[in-house]
């Protein structure tokens, strides 16, 4: 079941991001954050709950960009448990933040996804996304 995100979940979300990430996040930045997230209109974070266990996540950014022509909503975060992928966990997390985006009104959803994760990119394509923008990244 897809629930909105509550300070409670923060260690579950934690453990969900470090899996995303393969590695481990400061926990104090981790920690700041997720509660400025929390705070913010423009950020919804989700959970999947199954028998009374979170095993899934996605993060709702919504940005006003001036060559849009409304709203749009970035999906920087989507992660499920491996032991529990298969489930169509991600297929409902995903179908969640869409129905929420439609009822914002938001004209467009992007997904930031890492070039690596080639399973991430057929889901997405799956689910019609298209592949259409570059994202570059530098480290400073």
């Amino acid at each position: 079941m897809v629930q909105e995100a509550k300070e409670e979940d923060l260690k579950d979300i934690y453990s969900l991001i470090c899996e995303l990430e393969q590695e481990q996040i400061n926990q104090e930045h981790f920690r700041d954050v997720y509660n400025q997230g929390l705070k913010s209109p423009h950020v919804k974070f989700y959970v999947y709950f199954y028998e009374k266990k979170i095993i899934g996540f996605i993060s709702l950014y919504i940005h006003q960009y001036l060559h849009h022509h409304g709203a749009t909503g970035e999906i920087v975060e989507l992660v499920v448990m491996p032991e529990y992928r298969g489930l169509r966990v991600g297929d409902r997390l995903l179908r969640h933040v869409e129905k929420i985006a439609k009822e914002k009104g938001l004209v467009e959803l992007e997904i930031s996804t890492s070039t690596y994760r080639k399973k991430a990119h057929h889901f997405y394509e799956a689910h019609g996304y298209l592949k259409n923008h570059y994202n570059f990244t530098k480290e400073l």
